[in-house]
């Protein structure tokens, strides 16, 4: 008799397929396979076959499929393919306006723990809360995100975080948040945080601090947000007599050919003869 073996082997057969077929644009036959493996009910392959169909689907047109398939692979509680779909779910839920139900898959896949979903999730979470107004209930989420030192998530939140906390008054917390986003290394986290620490740090007198912001703003080397940087320093350091420091920053910012930072660096290095 079969032991269920065979059953097992078709349905992970069925995944495999279907996911080389989604990598070579075969959609259609991607969405069969997948569906075979799910219609299988064998636990693991049908759970994950779910939570591609989900993806599948919201890509292609079918967001109520794929929602319909999401919820599948979380009722599950398969331990990969639960919270990873959960994540998605919030996404998919939050894009179509479903506030409460994205803020209860995104709090399912951080309960889970799970080392890549759980992050990202929290750090959905906490950017949905923030455009709901719930500045404690943000703040909570990215920190749980920041705090997990997940690679990618980690430093995103951690900006996230530092913008929260500017909003709230709380300075000294948000200038630890921008500066943990920084010492990631994180090209794009690191970037935006750099920046906004070197305008928080300018508003609060600190000009040394600013000046060390900026420049490591500048150093990045971020397409869009290096110039930018260049161009506040050199504001910075024309308004504090430093003119040589100045004409050097606006000249890193011409040197860019920016569409923004470049004209306006150009017009200040006029100014400054």
């Amino acid at each position: 008799m079969d032991d269920g073996g065979d059953a097992y082997r078709k349905a992970g057969y069925d995944l495999s397929h279907g996911m080389w077929l989604e990598k070579d644009g075969d959609a259609e036959g991607a969405r069969v396979a997948y569906q075979r493996a799910v219609d299988s009910g064998c636990p693991g392959p049908a759970a994950m076959a779910a939570t591609n169909l989900g993806a599948l689907l919201a890509t292609h047109g079918d967001p109520d499929g794929a929602v319909t398939a999401y919820r599948a692979a979380v009722d599950s509680g398969h331990p990969d393919a639960a919270p990873l779909a959960a994540t998605n779910l919030g996404s998919l839920l939050h894009r179509r306006g479903d506030t409460d139900g994205a803020r209860a898959a995104y709090r399912a896949a951080v309960d889970s723990g799970h080392p890549d979903a759980a992050p990202r999730a929290a750090a959905l979470l906490g950017n949905l809360l923030v455009g709901l107004g719930d500045m404690d209930g943000a703040r909570e989420a990215l920190r749980t995100a920041m705090d997990s030192g997940h690679p990618e998530e980690a430093p995103g939140a951690a900006f996230a975080l530092g913008y929260v906390l500017k909003r709230q008054g709380h300075l000294e917390e948000a200038r630890a948040a921008y500066q943990r986003a920084i010492d990631s290394g994180h090209p794009e986290a690191g970037s935006m945080s750099a920046a906004n620490l070197g305008f928080l740090l300018k508003e609060q007198g600190d000009v040394e601090g600013a000046r060390a912001a900026y420049r490591r703003a500048v150093d990045f080397g971020h397409r869009d947000l290096a110039p930018r940087a260049a161009l506040d320093l050199g504001l910075l350091l024309a308004a504090h007599g430093d003119v040589e420091g100045a004409r050097a920053a606006l000249g890193t910012a011409v040197d860019s050919g920016h569409p923004y930072a470049a004209g306006q660096a150009r017009r200040l290095l006029a100014d400054l003869g």
